[in-house]
């Protein structure tokens, strides 16, 4: 069950067919109050800079921009926003540049709706979607020592983001502000030495962390 009602989303693509047809697809979920569209990054940005939409939707090759380039740009503009890849480039090198640089989601135009509509709500409650991607052998290879600077609260609220709980419900089963659990969050990402939430996910599962 979702706790949000009313998100933007900015789909950049320059294939104006294809944009039609993800509108005619989520143009009508309850949950999205805002669906537009930009052909070129540029474009884009400005949208990003406008909206300040709770998702970003973005195609590897644009006229201006591609992959990894546009996730930097947009990330400059608008740290804060959530980037799903969406696209006909399956190169596993390139899923994982993308994921690297911190995009939340990587997903093949050829997905279903249903899939699509899942993939959105996931990404809304910071939870990765990379179907074709083992997990990143980076994070694997970390240390464990380096969850030791980690509070106990910190640890408990990390192995709660991993299950996927959003930030009101952690802060609901750990009886505390929705403030102090997303100051938690940045603290955590921070003292990994991450960029987001997806990442901070990705590295605890990775090393099976268990709450001590």
């Amino acid at each position: 069950m979702l706790n949000f009602s009313e998100i933007s989303i900015v789909h950049i693509d320059d294939h104006l067919l294809f944009a039609q047809g993800v509108y005619s697809l989520i143009g009508n979920e309850t949950f999205i109050q805002n669906l537009v569209h930009a052909e070129t990054l540029s474009e884009g940005l400005e949208l990003v800079k406008k909206i300040q939409p709770e998702l970003v939707l973005l195609d590897y090759f644009l006229p201006d921009s591609k992959g990894v380039e546009s996730i930097q740009k947009l990330r400059d503009i608008y740290p804060d926003c959530r980037i799903i890849l969406l696209t006909m480039e399956n190169n596993p090198e390139v899923m994982e540049k993308c994921r690297r640089e911190g995009a939340i989601a990587y997903l093949p135009k050829s997905i279903s709706k249903k899939d699509l509509v899942e993939a959105l709500e996931n990404a809304i409650q910071d939870i990765p979607t990379f179907p074709q991607l083992s997990p990143d052998p980076p994070l694997v290879s970390e240390s464990k020592s380096q969850l030791n600077i980690l509070s106990k609260r910190e640890k408990q609220i990390a192995n709660l983001i991993t299950k996927g709980y959003t930030s009101a419900e952690i802060a609901e089963q750990l009886f505390l502000s929705e403030f102090t659990v997303n100051t938690h969050r940045r603290n955590l990402i921070h003292k990994l030495g991450l960029k987001n939430s997806a990442q901070l996910v990705a590295f605890i599962e990775n090393l099976k962390f268990k709450e001590s």
